[in-house]
């Protein structure tokens, strides 16, 4: 039994640092690094400034911030209405199993119900069986005919310089 639940809220400026050390933790899960670490100033610009890129929700417990999710809007022509993309939901490993995942995840299906969006879309590394079997505990099952791909860098620009 816990003795309390996380607390799932939105960042102020002064969480800027901390979700930007979580960022980075993230990230390097694989042993690779980022070629741009997250910074708090950049976490200020994109994130929680005026002109937010993403929506960001944090869990706090015991008054640490231990997680976060990141999500963006997109349109599901299949439902025709919004969707929520998850971008990103990460809890420190000693802070796991405690509820923050679940209740990231609740603050932002709360928010799809509110946004009348058709879904919450995500994708999960290939062989990440922990998150898969977390998915599937709080109900999410596999579309099953996706591959993830990535268009970026060279080919990115390659690709948009034939619309010119």
């Amino acid at each position: 039994m816990r003795d309390f639940a996380p607390l799932i809220r939105p960042p102020t400026p002064t969480d800027a640092p901390i979700v930007a050390t979580l960022i980075n933790a993230m990230n390097s899960l694989d042993g690779l690094h980022p070629d741009v670490p997250m910074t708090a100033d950049l976490v200020l610009r994109d994130l929680i400034g005026p002109n937010p890129r993403a929506l960001l929700l944090l869990a706090e417990l015991g008054g640490e911030v231990i997680g976060f999710a990141t999500a963006g809007t997109i349109y599901d022509a299949i439902r025709v209405a919004d969707a929520i993309m998850l971008l990103d939901l990460y809890v420190a490993p000693h802070a796991r199993r405690r509820g923050a995942a679940r209740a990231l995840m609740a603050a932002l299906a709360a928010e799809a119900v509110r946004r009348e969006a058709g879904c919450i879309w995500w994708g999960v590394d290939d062989g990440d069986d922990e998150a898969t079997a977390f998915y599937r505990a709080i109900g999410a099952r596999s579309e099953g005919r996706f591959s993830g791909e990535i268009l970026e860098g060279t080919a990115l620009r390659r690709l948009a310089a034939e619309a010119r």
